[in-house]
């Protein structure tokens, strides 16, 4: 089904419309000038908004109120310039996140995460976003230089909550509501009848295509149907099912009928409260929090509950010394998804034929029960009707396996952070930070031993628990002084980063009694494995920032870095920053216009690098990239077998991003309306990918190489407006939007000409990292229904040309011109008030990208088993039906659907990301009760998606490949109370 996405000139014309309508107000506002004297949280430290020289974006407590997820950077799709979200429904999962572009192809492209001035090495699902204070987004070098080698992918800081507000205040927020499915299914046969027919007429037609008449393709057709599918559904014999015309038998009757999706995606309850105290005097500083969410999940038996507690102290003992201590516990239980397996439950549900029953039946179509009166689940094994078997998906059931099985991550996380701060001499202060983060994470994984693949070795139960620690150390001395129009500040510091981590497993299989997940009730020893790994990173960096009459501003960063994961030839990096700005609406020829109220422009430059590598085709880390990594096992003896899992690479160095950004930033029309544009270009030298080294005749080993250049090269802007801004009446308008094209600028001398195929992309130079590498579709042969490719070829004059066949092994692949990576992505969004009535939304959207649909090729497939077919099966080439813009579908040519441009569509998408209406409740009502403030608000989060095709969801992958077990969206929607003490 074709969607319609609203065009990005309606944005522009839109704030044109913003613009004039501000100009041409008379009436002077008492308006708050934000930007004068706003601070902005950077890295180690703060720092006032107008003096900034690089690309910092940040989000307060109000753009994220309206979030709904046990991870805050989940819902922001859209929200920020430059930064691209891709998520998953999974409650409590971690999105993607890239910013301003792609960091590397073999290596992390994944931004820093800060909490409270310390990188954070946890997941955010652990931090409740009522206790956040802000988020900032550093994405360019003169912002991240002091990050070193772990900035180059940009920086995330999120700073909690403290005591700010003057007196005691006691908030108190409480919301409950309904998650279900966000994204529809695929336009996928539901009835067994229609599903029956498909099958017929798809053997029927592959009959026909091989030379048989009408009656012979109709007998066949029918066996097939028979020895084929297993299950009949009707009252009536196979041979009854289809009438020779090719109609379905009008006299058949449904037997049974069940309907996976509906039992495995239910909509369920959410249910979140949020406490907090804050406390401000002269001296001390206090915030506390108590929170609890219980994300109950549209998937059956998944979902995510947490228990956090929060306190931050800070304390002045006098002018000179001041220390604190910012405190966290949670405890969090991830109950999740079926991973990637036939048994997954977005892929099962999706293409298993609709015949095929959820529940057991005997001879006479009832259902069986078992001993305590539970219905038994059908795993297609043979123990169906008369003996029926599957052939597709035997052994499985998600339905089954999520009412018995368990797959449960609890996670008990402390996180520290202490500082003390003095100051001395005047102009000096010296602070101590310490962060500390313990995370203890167990993992139990449970297999009935009632049906499926684990009921074949009497059920299986697998333990796990890891151990993290990381401590962080940093001293930091600055000095800042003014003298007349001059205002310098330096700072000089060290860092000292240590993780360790330390995991232990073991499974074993033949369960005594069903449901005990106790190790002394399962028999037989499978496993016991066990790894550790330890981490550090010391880095030396200072930072000098200087502006003149607060006008012209600069600053230059140095840091020297020293990561464990490399060898001792290769461990030291030195990365850097340089920024400038001038405030051009201070200059005596501007600093009294009347439109424009604020400008400045603003230019960076520097170098970071990244020390995040993965095992070759794992998202596993590695952390001693330069040494061999072998595993030792046996095969139920003594003996011991050593097997090579990576050979390492002593000459690997850092990957180094060189970051260059430029743009300017401006307040118009009385700060109603302002805009940020600015130009990026991110060059990325020794590229690390995995190679391969031939081994005797073992195979081969992966190995990690710095092998070549990228370059990332875009512009993003930002545009916020007030259309109307009175006393009783506001409408706010905002849209960003980030271009950017990338470029593969270098590869070793033996890829060069014929470049590195990786899936369906090749890696090549001139090209960008996600350009499509396919076979070309070429249309439907109108006489015999065959798929057509192109192929290279010669005319009659030996002239180089494109010619069609219908061999798929002849077809050559080409490089398509089309790209995963979108022209134009970002969001927009408005808050209108009335009075006490607040009514915002926030949109993102995508545009000019390709996606390849591997979940709409399966279902169009040739295979000889039953699963499902989406209802384009009915569009295929057919006899009666020889325009058909899809070939035959054939089971005796499995290339009919082969992996071709056929299966790549747009991956525009427009979506509402959150919808929210709060009221307030009159402030004479309130008194009564000792109440300081209160709002009753709905929200809702994923609400609507526009896309090409129903059921594809651009927003699950980065790629552009079709998620196959990817867990579909979560959409939301809650009631909540807000009272402020």
């Amino acid at each position: 089904m074709k969607r319609k996405v609203v065009r990005l000139s309606t944005l522009f014309a839109l704030f044109s419309f913003v613009g004039t309508f501000s100009a041409q107000e008379k009436k002077k506002d008492s308006i708050k000038e934000n930007s004068i004297g706003e601070v902005v949280i950077v890295a180690f430290g703060k720092q006032k908004k107008e003096e900034i020289t690089g690309s910092i974006q940040e989000l307060k407590p109000k753009d994220i109120s309206a979030l709904q997820n046990g991870n805050v950077l989940q819902g922001l799709a859209g929200r920020v310039a430059g930064v691209q979200i891709v998520g998953n429904g999974q409650p409590g999962s971690s999105p993607s996140i890239r910013m301003r572009g792609i960091g590397s192809i073999n290596a992390s492209s994944e931004p820093l995460i800060v909490l409270d001035g310390i990188p954070y090495p946890g997941s955010l699902n652990s931090i409740p976003s009522s206790d956040i204070e802000s988020l900032s987004f550093l994405e360019d070098a003169s912002s991240n230089a002091l990050y070193g080698s772990r900035g180059a992918n940009g920086v995330i800081i999120i700073t909690t909550k403290k005591g700010t507000r003057k007196g005691i205040h006691v908030d108190f927020d409480i919301k409950t509501g309904i998650n279900f499915r966000a994204t529809p299914e695929y336009d996928i046969i539901t009835s067994p009848a229609e599903y029956y027919l498909a099958y017929f007429n798809r053997v029927r037609v592959g009959e026909k295509a091989s030379g048989k008449t009408d009656a012979q393709a109709y007998t066949e057709a029918i066996n097939k149907m028979n020895a084929t599918l297993g299950y009949n559904a009707y009252n009536v014999p196979f041979n009854q099912l289809i009438n020779p015309d090719g109609s379905f038998n009008q006299n058949a009757k449904l037997l049974y009928q069940d309907n996976w999706q509906k039992l495995l995606f239910r909509p369920n309850l959410r249910q979140e409260a949020n406490l907090s105290f804050t406390a401000n005097t002269d001296k001390l500083k206090a915030y506390t929090s108590l929170g609890y969410l219980n994300d109950r999940s549209y998937l059956i038996g998944s979902g995510f509950k947490r228990l956090s507690l929060r306190s931050n102290l800070e304390y002045a003992l006098n002018e000179k010394l001041k220390f604190g201590v910012n405190l966290n516990y949670s405890n969090s239980e991830q109950n999740l998804g079926d991973g990637g397996s036939f048994a997954n439950s977005f892929q099962f549900s999706r293409n298993i034929a609709p015949f095929y029953p959820v529940y057991l039946r005997d001879n006479d179509y009832n259902r069986v029960y078992d001993i305590k009166g539970r219905a038994v689940y059908d795993y297609g094994d043979g123990k169906g009707p008369n003996g029926a078997r599957r052939s597709y998906a035997v052994f499985e059931n998600p339905v089954g396996n999520r009412q018995y099985d368990l797959n449960k991550v609890t996670n008990n996380t402390v996180n520290t952070n202490l500082f003390v701060q003095y100051k001395f001499l005047k102009d000096f202060d010296f602070t101590y930070n310490f962060g500390g983060v313990i995370i203890n994470s167990q993992e139990l994984v449970y297999g009935n031993p009632l049906g499926g693949t684990t009921a074949t070795v009497g059920g299986r139960l697998a333990k796990s628990n890891t151990l993290k620690y990381a401590f962080n150390h940093q001293q930091l001395l600055s000095y800042n002084k003014q003298l007349g129009s001059h205002n310098i500040s330096v700072l000089l510091g060290h860092e000292l980063n240590q993780e360790k981590s330390d995991y232990f497993g073991a499974r074993k299989e033949k369960l005594f009694l069903e449901g005990l997940t106790v190790f002394d009730n399962v028999l037989k020893m499978n496993e016991i494995p066990g790894n550790q790994y330890d981490y550090a990173v010391e880095g030396f960096f200072s930072r000098v920032l200087y502006n003149y009459k607060n006008k012209y501003f600069f600053n230059a960063s140095l840091r020297r870095d020293g990561s464990s994961v490399f060898s001792k030839e290769n461990r030291w990096g030195t990365f850097y920053g340089l920024g400038a700005a001038w405030d051009i609406s201070k200059e005596d020829f501007l600093k009294d216009s009347e439109v424009v109220n604020a400008l400045k422009v603003k230019a960076s430059y520097g170098q970071q690098g990244n020390d995040i590598f993965y095992f070759p085709g794992t998202t596993d880390r590695i952390y001693y990239a330069y040494k061999n990594l072998y595993k030792v096992s046996n095969f139920g003896d003594d003996t011991p077998v050593v097997t090579t899992e990576y050979l390492g690479n002593n000459k690997l160095r850092w990957e180094n991003s060189q970051n260059l950004n430029a743009g300017f930033e401006t307040a118009l029309f009385n700060r109603r309306l302002s805009i940020n544009a600015e130009y990026f270009e991110r060059k990325v030298s020794d590229m690390i990918y995995r190679a391969a080294l031939p081994f005797s005749n073992v195979g081969y080993y992966p190995r990690l190489e710095n092998i070549g250049n990228m370059r990332n090269r875009g512009v993003q802007v930002s545009i916020n407006g007030d259309v109307i801004k009175t006393e009783n009446f506001t409408w706010n308008l905002y849209a960003n939007l980030t271009h950017y094209k990338n470029k593969i600028t270098k590869l070793p001398d033996a890829q060069r000409e014929n470049g590195i195929t990786d899936g369906l992309f090749l890696l090549k130079e001139g090209s960008d990292r996600y350009a499509y590498y396919l076979k070309e579709f070429a249309g439907v042969n109108p006489l015999n229904g065959d798929a057509l490719w192109y192929k290279d070829g010669v005319d009659a004059k030996g002239k180089a040309v494109k010619q069609v066949t219908n061999s798929y092994a002849e077809a050559t692949l080409y490089q398509t011109g089309k790209s995963a990576i979108p022209k134009v992505y970002g969001g927009f969004g408005t808050q209108i008030r009335f009075k006490n009535i607040t009514l915002s939304a926030n949109f993102a959207y995508q545009l000019g990208g390709w996606g390849y649909d591997q979940n709409y090729r399966s279902l169009l497939h040739s295979d000889n088993y039953a699963s499902n077919y989406h209802r384009d099966v009915h569009n295929t080439w057919t006899p009666e039906n020889p325009t058909a813009s899809l070939p035959r579908i054939d089971i005796s040519n499995s290339n009919q659907n082969a992996s071709s441009t056929l299966f790549l569509v747009k991956s525009d998408y427009l979506s509402l990301q959150d919808l929210t209406l709060s009221v307030g409740i009159p402030q004479n009502f309130l008194e009564n009760y000792g109440i300081r403030d209160a709002n009753i608000y709905v929200t809702g989060n994923n609400l609507f998606l526009l896309s090409k095709r129903r059921g594809y969801d651009p927003r699950l992958s980065i790629s552009g490949v079709s998620e196959t077990y990817g867990y579909n969206l979560l959409s939301s929607v809650s009631l909540g109370l807000n009272l402020k003490f």
